[in-house]
This record gives C-alpha cells, sequence and structure tokens, in this order.
C-alpha cells in the first residue's frame, strides 16, 4: 500500500502578505487621496461627509481598493506557489467580510458603494490569482 503525500492548499504567510498589501495599500491611497481632496478645497476642512457625497471621488476610492485587493491576490497567489486561485480567493473572501461588516455597522458610507465593493471584490481577488497562474504557466 502506498501513502499518498497530503499537499496542503493553504499558505499562511502568502495570505498575511496578501491582506497587508490589500488593506495598508488602500489605507494610505485613502488617507492620501483625501488628503489632495481637502487641500484642494480647504473650506472643506474636516467634513468627511463631503467625500461620500462626491461620486466621482467614490469611484476612484472603489477603484483603488480594488486595485489593492487584485496587486494582494496577485502577490499571494505568486508567493504560495500552490493552490493559486484558492490562496487569491481567501483575500476576497476576508475583503468580503470586511465590507459586509461595513455595510452592517456604518452608515456614513453610500449604500451603492458598499455594495458594488461588496460584490466586486471576490472576482478581482480570483483575476489577481488567475492572473499569477497564467503567468506560472507560461
Amino acid at each position: 500500500m502506498t501513502e499518498q503525500k497530503s499537499v496542503r492548499k493553504f499558505h499562511f504567510l502568502a495570505v498575511v502578505l496578501g491582506i497587508a498589501v490589500d488593506n495598508i495599500g488602500t489605507l494610505i491611497s485613502s488617507g492620501l487621496i483625501g488628503s489632495l481632496y481637502f487641500s484642494m478645497r480647504p473650506e472643506l476642512e474636516q467634513d468627511v461627509s463631503a467625500i461620500y457625497s462626491n461620486v466621482a471621488l467614490m469611484l476612484f476610492l472603489l477603484i483603488v481598493g480594488l486595485f489593492w485587493t487584485f496587486l494582494g491576490s496577485y502577490l499571494t497567489a505568486k508567493v504560495a506557489k500552490r493552490a493559486e486561485l484558492f490562496n487569491a480567493a481567501i483575500i476576497g473572501v476576508i475583503g468580503a467580510g470586511i465590507g459586509f461588516d461595513s455595510i452592517l455597522t456604518n452608515d456614513v458610507i453610500p449604500v451603492w458603494y458598499e455594495w458594488v465593493g461588496f460584490i466586486a471584490i471576490i472576482p478581482v481577488a480570483l483575476l489577481g490569482g488567475y492572473l499569477a497562474l497564467k503567468k506560472k504557466k507560461a
């Protein structure tokens, strides 16, 4: 009887790296964009609701946040070197969990923004993992 070697799918360090890239990148980018926005409009200083009422800015922030999710999941898949889509999807699931918590607890952020981000985050994370896997096979 031959024993099969069990192969672990989950790569802890790769997922931690991806979460860090996603969350830290999003946090820093959002802070810089918000600071720039307020520096160009000093009359709105300290009025965070002004950001939330600016649809174009919110779309830009959404794209920037999803970019960081993409990059985090791409790096997760590259570092994991196994079960790339599985590990990349974990980044999206964690992001969706954070987004769902925000939907339930935060009434300041526009609902459309939260739901678009919630729906898009897992496909974007899978796209990052898919591109890393495709590059690996090439």
